[in-house]
């Protein structure tokens, strides 16, 4: 078993109470199993450096710049692009608006073979860390095609972040969507990761919360990001809870259990927005299959 790491330039607080790892991106062909130690609870996280240059991240940045800001979809945070699969409803038009943006994206990963690579880089680089399955992206059933790889996520200065949650929380919130793929998908606890492309200068890391689902499954409301409530019905305030951050630089990956892990985005507090491509991925029901979605 990896032994959890103390606080690093990347992972960072007084104590790191779940087991955070970091990898460099030259030690991927020896990581083969990273993904089935989530699965069975070896390891709650990793950030793996360097998996591309900083000099390609600039390139995609720049590439994308325009795209996000003509056709990314407002949030209470900044962007995204393309749309969030949150927007999907028992709606034709919210599905139809999810595969016009994707599909938007997907002609302009054609032309632009920056975007192109980057893509085949995360299918990559999943099925390298993923080498006891089957790697792919889940297929919608209504429409017969793939979902989102990834979604480019910016976050703005005071903004708020990206309030306190978790993916299973997510869940019980997107039913709809779920519903439609097509694949044999065990939801439960799913994972979390982003490709951070950009950092502001202060601010936007990532907490990780010493609160688990199992535990704790509501808050007031979606907005709510200062408390959550337990399944006895008690307020516990984030502020009364231990907790440590992580912020990984522009090219690292981080993965993890962000299915029962309780985290939140901090605010971002410098000029430079935050950017990140990410999303979730979970396995199939006979534990033969991961599958990456947004």
């Amino acid at each position: 078993m990896e032994t959890a790491i103390q606080s690093t330039e990347t992972i960072y607080g007084p104590e790191i109470f779940f087991n955070f790892i970091e990898i460099p991106a030259d030690k991927l062909g020896e990581s083969g199993h990273l993904v089935k130690k989530l699965r069975t609870g070896e390891i709650h996280g990793f950030v793996v450096r360097n998996v591309i240059p900083k000099e390609e991240v600039a390139r995609i940045l720049k590439t994308m710049e325009k795209p996000i800001a003509d056709s990314g979809m407002d949030t209470p945070s900044g962007k995204t692009y393309p749309a969030p699969f949150a927007i999907v409803s028992n709606s034709d038009e919210r599905l139809n608006t999810y595969y016009s943006m994707l599909g938007e994206f997907n002609a302009l990963a054609e032309r632009e073979p920056v975007i192109k690579g980057m893509l085949e880089k995360l299918d990559n680089f999943f099925k390298s860390i993923a080498t006891d399955y089957k790697v792919s992206i889940p297929t919608n059933k209504i429409k017969n095609a793939a979902v989102s790889a990834g979604q480019f996520r910016v976050f703005n200065q005071d903004k708020g972040g990206l309030f306190v949650h978790c993916g299973n929380l997510f869940q019980t919130q997107t039913l709809h969507y779920y519903s439609l793929l097509a694949n044999d998908i065990d939801m439960n606890d799913q994972l979390s990761f982003f490709w951070l492309l950009q950092n502001t200068e202060e601010g936007g890391e990532l907490s990780i919360y010493d609160m688990l689902w199992k535990d704790v499954k509501r808050k007031k409301s979606p907005e709510e990001n200062d408390s959550v409530i337990d399944d006895n019905g008690n307020t516990i305030l984030l502020k009364d809870l231990k907790s440590f951050a992580v912020r990984p630089e522009p090219g690292d990956i981080l993965v993890f259990s962000g299915g029962p892990i309780w985290h939140r985005v901090e605010n971002i507090k410098g000029k430079t927005p935050r950017i990140t491509f990410g999303g979730f991925l979970n396995f199939s029901k006979d534990d033969t299959e991961l599958f990456y979605w947004a």
